[in-house]
């Protein structure tokens, strides 16, 4: 809806129009850095208010993993952001987008950009890997 109120928001910003905020992958997410983005910004349905009923829960939760995922990885977790607005809040996405740039200007280029190549989707694996079974053993009830 930015687009059609005539908002303007920074040039460095690649909108990709999905039905639902859950439906980003973190897999994409990765992609999207291991391919040269300096960051990412989900934007989603206000809390409470998707169409899809926990849409926009899961992609809350899947971004918070993504920023423990990206700190682990040496990458700064400011460059992976969640955001909140309607399809009518044109104004809202424009501040967004002008916070999300701004935060990116002061990281400066992401550091994975000089190894945009498959070498970090398998350090990527490994990481994820790691995660999981830290995830699972300290999951488990002591007993």
């Amino acid at each position: 809806m930015a687009g059609t109120m005539r908002v303007n928001y920074p040039s460095s910003l690649r909108p990709i129009r999905i039905k639902c905020s859950a439906r980003v992958s973190s897999d994409m997410v990765m992609r999207a850095l291991g391919k040269g983005s300096d960051g990412v910004l989900v934007v989603g349905c206000h809390l409470g208010e998707c169409e899809y009923d926990t849409g926009v829960f899961y992609a809350t939760k899947s971004i918070e993993y993504l920023k423990q995922v990206a700190k682990a990885m040496g990458l700064e977790p400011e460059r992976i952001q969640m955001a909140y607005c309607s399809a009518a809040e044109g104004e809202r996405f424009q501040k967004t987008a002008i916070k999300m740039d701004s935060i990116i200007k002061t990281l400066g280029p992401s550091p994975i950009k000089k190894y945009a190549d498959d070498n970090f989707f398998k350090a990527q694996e490994r990481i994820l890997k790691k995660l999981a079974a830290k995830k699972t053993t300290t999951s488990k009830p002591k007993e």
